[in-house]
């Protein structure tokens, strides 16, 4: 769908619209009779039953018809633009290609707490984690079971303390980068070492695999594939975001290229997109490679 208007500087230009969402035009494409849509929202208007034709002029076209137009996405891509946040309190104006990456460093984001489920400005959220009310609770119950668990409490304390000390560090003027990246492989190492024990004692997804081997087999395609759709609108905390996507790229660039199993990792992509577990970005990425696989497969029926 396209950008709101209400997110440019200034006005833009009716020629950069489209018909078919008013809004502005995002991911840009054209069709053989030179009219230009969202590339998503003329997608939609063909996958209607019995739809085979331009929104604006009615002429016959198809969904391989439709081409990228690089040049309009260039120019879109240099808009100036307000921070999502700003009603939060950024003040920042930048190019529309650098949002998305803004958007994950911003300290004026929403932040949910992973403990409460409060939104919280990112600046905010170390204050909160000290305040919050449902991690004292955690703290505490984990303490008063500390003769029965003692490994799980002190690594529970341990990942409390260092989120606070990688939000702090990250502020810090003065602080290096080898610092922050310290803390980070701390703080991976141990939730890891959490996620660990807990599954030992939790009754988890019989289709997740700690280890997150999916993709070196064939199998493991649709067993990820299953194991998304399980969890569609509500990933299990235990589950680890980036190693998923990881896991799923390797997917892609192992097995997209061989006709047997390219079904099974286009069902991959599809459940993952159609998923809440993402960043933007990465749904990005898996809209390219559906595009890719489905590029391929009209080449070889061709």
């Amino acid at each position: 769908m396209g950008f709101g208007l209400n997110r440019f500087v200034t006005q833009v230009d009716p020629n950069l619209l489209c018909s078919i969402c008013a809004g502005v035009l995002e991911e840009a494409v054209i069709t053989p009779c030179g009219h230009s849509f969202c590339n998503e929202c003329l997608h939609i208007w063909l996958d209607r039953p019995n739809t085979n034709s331009c929104p604006s002029c009615r002429s016959d076209i198809s969904v391989v018809d439709i081409i990228p137009v690089l040049a309009l996405r260039g120019m879109i891509d240099g808009l100036a633009v307000y921070c999502d946040n700003k009603e939060n309190g950024c003040k920042l104006v930048l190019k529309l290609d650098k949002l998305s990456s803004h958007g994950q460093v911003c300290e004026f984001a929403l932040i949910e707490c992973g403990a409460c489920g409060k939104s919280v400005k990112r600046f905010e959220l170390p204050d909160h984690h000290e305040e919050c009310e449902v991690i004292k609770d955690l703290v505490s119950k984990h303490r008063r079971r500390a003769k029965e668990e003692p490994t799980i409490e002190g690594l529970t304390n341990q990942i409390a303390v260092l989120e606070v000390d990688l939000n702090k560090t990250k502020k810090a003027l003065m602080v290096s980068e080898g610092d922050v990246r310290r803390v980070k492989s701390e703080l991976r190492e141990l939730q890891y070492q959490l996620e660990m024990r807990l599954y030992e004692e939790n009754d988890f997804d019989a289709g997740w695999d700690p280890d997150y081997n999916y993709g070196y087999s064939p199998a493991s395609i649709a067993q990820l594939a299953s194991l998304v759709t399980r969890h569609l609108l509500n990933k299990p905390y235990y589950i680890d975001r980036n190693r998923v996507f990881n896991a799923i790229k390797r997917c892609y660039d192992y097995y997209h290229s061989y006709a047997g199993y390219s079904q099974d990792v286009h069902m991959l992509l599809a459940t993952s997109y159609a998923s809440n577990w993402f960043t933007e970005n990465q749904r990005s990425n898996f809209d390219s490679w559906l595009q890719n696989l489905t590029h391929t497969r009209f080449l070889a029926h061709s």
